[in-house]
């Protein structure tokens, strides 16, 4: 969740005069038909942190319910393809996920930010070399999958598939570049909507082709009608506001790629980070040992996507008030973390008390070791969520060196500590090498942040709540006898309580979520 009234409230305004005030309340020019009307863009506004609150929310509810989803497709297509095909249908969607990730990675993010803070007249010329980059480069990039694919002897239907579920890719790139007026503007409803039926009518595809006894080829030609339908409703919610062509503007296209190049490879840095432990796992530990750890990171990889969404949803905030108002963006950044504390411990807490029923439940309980491992990768899921806050502020301030250096120091903490401790420790080592690594890149992206913003503050009042909270929350691990799952729920509920008493939850988040206005 994100936080806060992100136009300051009333006893925060005594700061600025009325007439600092009025200059941040800036009008843009809604054109309809003939008749001119002025609006207050609502990015300046108060109420842009109760929406973006709200809008978090969904966007969180929407991916949890998307992975409950996809799982009611996993074992339909394992059991109808079989061992063969299926792994020949993961190993295309992945091809084309990892050439997406490769040729895209940070486009979205880049665009999303500088429609928030480019004037509105130089927006459109933005979108359509946006639009115009991130088709181009996709689209090259699945013909070198589809080479690959030939290359590797994937089969005839499988280098097909591979264009088609790359053509499908290329059709979410479009529509994600047509949704960035809709993040950019707060209106994260309707971002919802479209992944979430983009999720849905793939798994209604998946059974609809296992109940017709199809063949592998046509589950990689889903996500094209798939594709299409979302973009169609895309379509119609920006038509008046999104240009519909792709332009190639040399000096647009050179800014854009110049922008997100270190960005990127930041990105890219931060995804091997990430999964480096697994891999390294996989090499140096017991085949037994490394099941654990796998399946521990199976949890924790799901839990550790949630920030980017959450947090992300502030971009267009953050943005704005990096570019015009850094008072603001101290408040906005000091909330944001506030909330991101309070809701990863509020993961966390569970998930640690509860590690050996989340264990038993996913492998029948005959990994019961695991559990040890995922209390102490538990610990990730905080630093990811406050430290998701610091670096959406290094993007905002367009920091991409420091957030490039960040990530390279994550890599070179989690690859050092692997080799070190795995040897002896087994999957319990590499849990802590993944915690050191989020650790460091949490420690480093704050150290960043207050170089390039000195007046930013942080009030320890909330984070010293927070952790005597999820102190005496996880006491009850000391219970004798007290089974897994009804520790997690005691542990929630003293988590929350202490959080209610010490009135650690800030109370633009409760009004927001309450919909109520700030005075």
């Amino acid at each position: 969740m994100i936080s806060g009234d992100f136009g300051l409230p009333a006893a925060r305004l005594a700061y600025a005069s009325q007439s600092a005030i009025n200059k941040r309340l800036r009008c843009r020019m809604a054109i309809d038909s003939d008749l001119s009307i002025i609006e207050p863009d609502l990015l300046d506004v108060p109420e842009a942190g109760p929406t973006a609150i709200r809008g978090s929310l969904l966007r969180t509810i929407g991916y949890v319910a998307g992975v409950l989803l996809s799982l009611v497709a996993v074992p339909l297509l394992f059991s109808h393809l079989g061992d063969r095909d299926y792994g020949r249908y993961v190993d295309v969607i992945a091809l084309v996920t990892i050439v997406q990730g490769i040729t895209d990675v940070g486009l979205g993010q880049i665009g999303v930010r500088e429609f928030a803070t480019r004037p509105p007249g130089s927006r459109e010329r933005l979108m359509r070399n946006l639009l115009g980059v991130r088709v181009s480069l996709t689209s090259l990039g699945i013909v070198f999958a589809a080479a690959f694919a030939l290359a590797a002897g994937y089969g005839h239907a499988a280098v097909i598939g591979t264009l088609t579920a790359g053509a499908g890719m290329v059709l979410a790139v479009a529509q994600g570049t047509f949704a960035v007026p809709l993040a950019a503007r707060l209106q994260l409803g309707w971002v919802t909507t479209l992944d979430f039926a983009r999720q849905v009518l793939s798994v209604a595809g998946i059974v609809l082709l296992v109940l017709v006894g199809a063949g592998l080829l046509p589950f990689l030609i889903i996500s094209v009608p798939v594709g299409l339908v979302v973009l169609g409703g895309t379509l119609l919610l920006v038509r008046r506001t999104m240009p519909l062509l792709p332009t190639f503007d040399r000096d647009e296209w050179s800014l854009l790629i110049r922008s997100v190049l270190p960005f990127a490879t930041a990105m890219v840095i931060g995804t091997l980070y990430l999964r480096i432990t697994v891999v390294l796992a996989s090499v140096l530990a017991s085949r037994t040992q490394n099941g654990y750890y796998a399946i521990v990171f199976t949890v924790v990889s799901v839990l550790i996507a949630i920030p980017a969404l959450t947090v992300g949803s502030t971009l267009p905030i953050l943005a704005r008030a990096a570019r015009d108002d850094h008072v603001r963006l101290d408040y906005v950044l000091q909330r944001l973390v506030e909330v991101t504390l309070i809701a990863g411990v509020g993961i966390a807490v569970p998930l640690i008390a509860g590690a050996g029923f989340v264990v038993s439940v996913l492998t029948s309980g005959t990994a019961r070791p695991a559990a040890g491992v995922l209390q102490i990768a538990a610990i990730a899921v905080v630093t990811q969520f406050v430290g998701a806050s610091w670096q959406y502020g290094l993007l905002a301030l367009h920091r991409y060196r420091s957030m490039l250096v960040i990530s390279a120091a994550g890599l070179a903490v989690s690859v050092c500590l692997t080799l070190i401790l795995v040897p002896s420790l087994q999957a319990r080592g590499a849990a802590i090498a993944f915690v050191a690594g989020e650790l460091a890149v949490a420690g480093f992206a704050f150290g960043a942040l207050r170089v390039a913003q000195p007046t930013l503050k942080f009030d320890l009042r909330v984070p010293l709540c927070v952790l005597f909270a999820a102190g005496l929350a996880l006491c009850v691990l000391l219970v004798p006898r007290l089974s897994s799952l009804p520790a997690a729920v005691i542990a929630s509920v003293l988590y929350a309580g202490m959080l209610l008493c010490t009135r650690a939850i800030p109370r633009e988040l409760t009004d927001a979520l309450l919909r109520r206005r700030q005075v």
